[in-house]
């Protein structure tokens, strides 16, 4: 069910065309920021600007980490447990019932995984789905997952980290 026409490269062209600055992880933590009793350490420094085509070039070849803020038109269903393969399937499942098509995995080990949904379908839709995908997946998988951008956390609290590859459903 994942959209087989698009490439990493458009994808990320995609991703970052919005972007008026951008993140590369450094080897230091960078930022510590203390919320609601929390701590949050990050390894990404902050760019203005856009993210050039060599910069993408980097990333894609691992010499950079590039990540992202996350805009409204994106949303990151993150999975961390045992029942990646539960998780994904319930999600396309979701998804498929609204006529969903764009989800996107972008990463994933045998106890993780990333799922992009870009939004291009009206409000209602993306609600109902997205409403309908919490419910389900809190009752089936209730403290694995999390869907970013979360508005109680700060932008680096919400970064994407961009993908290197896209991966297919029957991959795992």
């Amino acid at each position: 069910m994942t959209n087989q026409s698009i490439n990493i490269k458009t994808l990320l062209r995609r991703l970052t065309s919005e972007s008026t600055h951008y993140y590369i992880e450094q080897k230091e933590i960078v930022t510590k920021i203390t919320l609601n009793g929390r701590t949050l350490f990050s390894r990404y420094k902050r760019f203005e600007g856009k993210i050039t085509p060599t910069l993408i070039e980097q990333h894609l070849h691992k010499e950079i980490t590039l990540a992202i803020p996350i805009n409204n038109n994106i949303k990151v269903f993150k999975y961390a447990g045992k029942n990646i393969v539960a998780f994904a399937s319930l999600l396309f499942y979701i998804a498929k019932e609204f006529s969903i098509n764009n989800l996107v995995i972008t990463n994933y080990s045998q106890e993780k995984i990333t799922i992009l949904y870009i939004t291009e379908y009206n409000g209602n839709t993306n609600g109902s789905f997205l409403k309908k995908a919490k419910e389900i997946l809190e009752l089936k998988l209730p403290n694995e997952w999390k869907i970013l951008p979360n508005s109680t956390l700060p932008e680096v609290g919400n970064l994407l980290e961009l993908p290197r590859e896209i991966c297919n459903l029957d991959s795992f």
